[in-house]
């Protein structure tokens, strides 16, 4: 998740959101959107850091650690449903998500 974290805030920043914004404000009537859509973009990233950090925290209780599983695999799940396969996010999701699950009984 933290490999994934770096390339979402990096390379997918720079091929996904780079391009949306280079058409200029996707949302005039709003002028804040660029910096809103910049900011919950890392947001993200900095999101499946701290979910990597709590599931490999020691002492971390397991029901936590299973719910961080279940959300990154119903995250991927929507994103299937969303995207209809378009967006490869839905891999590391669903990794993440299994791995979570399976650390919860290490």
């Amino acid at each position: 998740m933290v490999i994934t974290a770096i390339l979402h805030s990096t390379g997918g920043a720079n091929s996904v959101l780079g391009p949306i914004l280079a058409g200029g404000n996707p949302h005039p009537d709003m002028e804040i959107a660029p910096t809103l859509l910049t900011y919950l973009w890392h947001s993200l990233s900095a999101f499946m850091i701290l979910s990597a950090a709590v599931v490999v925290w020691p002492e971390t209780p397991r029901m936590l650690i299973l719910a961080i599983g279940v959300f990154w695999i119903g995250l991927g799940v929507a994103d299937i449903i969303t995207s209809k396969f378009a967006h490869p996010g839905w891999i590391p999701m669903g990794i993440a998500g299994v791995l979570a699950i399976i650390g919860a009984y290490r």
